[in-house]
């Protein structure tokens, strides 16, 4: 059975300073920022979140989030093996730069900001202090 334990509440505060923080500083960079990684369908923009487990899974995380149209176009192109096709070009182009992006802005803004290692989420960036 899967037991899933949580950082300590300290731990978790901190955390959600930080992804406050990291919100406040993409959101002055002119970026749209939603927090409730439960209310993805509308979200567009740079998503900031805190994952609360007390192990490498835990931690504040960064993701940009595309329409759900451009989505569903490059979903469908790639379940057809048209991975040429131009929405899905479209799509790769706009995560791969906006990962690299919001890399970079957040360095800027004194974050240490790099890739998640995530291979079920090939573009999720994981941030510290």
């Amino acid at each position: 059975m899967f037991e899933f334990k949580k950082a300590s509440a300290t731990e978790i505060a901190e955390r959600n300073d930080l992804a406050e923080r990291a919100a406040e500083a993409l959101t002055m960079a002119g970026f749209t920022v939603h927090r409730d990684v439960n209310q993805l369908s509308d979200a567009l923009g740079a998503l900031v979140w805190v994952d609360p487990a007390d192990d490498s899974r835990g931690g504040v995380f960064v993701q940009w989030s595309v329409s759900s149209s451009l989505n569903d176009t490059a979903v469908e192109s790639a379940l057809k093996g048209e991975i040429q096709a131009p929405a899905f070009r479209h799509f790769s182009f706009v995560t791969e730069h906006m990962y690299a992006t919001l890399i970079a802005i957040l360095g800027s803004a004194g974050f240490q900001a790099s890739d998640a290692d995530d291979d079920m989420s090939p573009y999720l960036i994981r941030i510290a202090g």
